[in-house]
């Protein structure tokens, strides 16, 4: 289920291989529709390693088999925030992946195209996000974007 109005986007979802690609492409439009397509490589990709984090290290659901989780994305004041919420109590874990490991660096690339990353513990789950400042270049582009979601 998506919901949407200016300035928010909310995403209820089975994290699924699948669903990845189409989350990005939402996100890049929302992003173009707000104004910020600046910032659409960035998040896309932090939108990517979040819901790869839930893909692969959640347990699914005992009665669904699914990976549940609900892709958040706000405008605020100065800055984009994106969080994942997602239903298991496990906290993220930053890897130091050596050089030939396939695995480990979302994190890592997380951290490193945001302004601000964190997690914390909600009821059942968890909140990952990241925030993105909004550069006064950013924010002419906005001011002529549509007011539309």
């Amino acid at each position: 289920m998506t919901r949407s109005k200016p300035g928010r986007l909310e995403i209820d979802l089975d994290v699924t291989p699948e669903a990845v690609p189409s989350v990005r492409a939402i996100i890049r439009a929302h992003l173009e529709l707000w104004g910020l397509s600046r910032l659409s490589g960035r998040v896309a990709l932090t939108a990517t390693e979040l819901l790869t984090n839930v893909l692969r290290h959640t347990q699914p659901d005992a009665r669904t088999g699914a990976r549940g989780a609900r892709l958040m994305v706000t405008r605020l004041p100065g800055a984009l925030n994106i969080c994942v919420r997602d239903f298991d109590v496990a906290l993220p874990q930053l890897a130091h992946a050596g050089l030939e490991a396939e695995r480990g660096r979302g994190l890592q690339l997380v951290v490193a195209s945001a302004d601000d990353f964190g997690c914390s513990l909600i009821n059942g789950g968890k909140d990952v996000w990241a925030n993105f400042l909004i550069s006064d270049s950013d924010a002419n582009e906005s001011s002529q974007g549509r007011e539309a979601s």
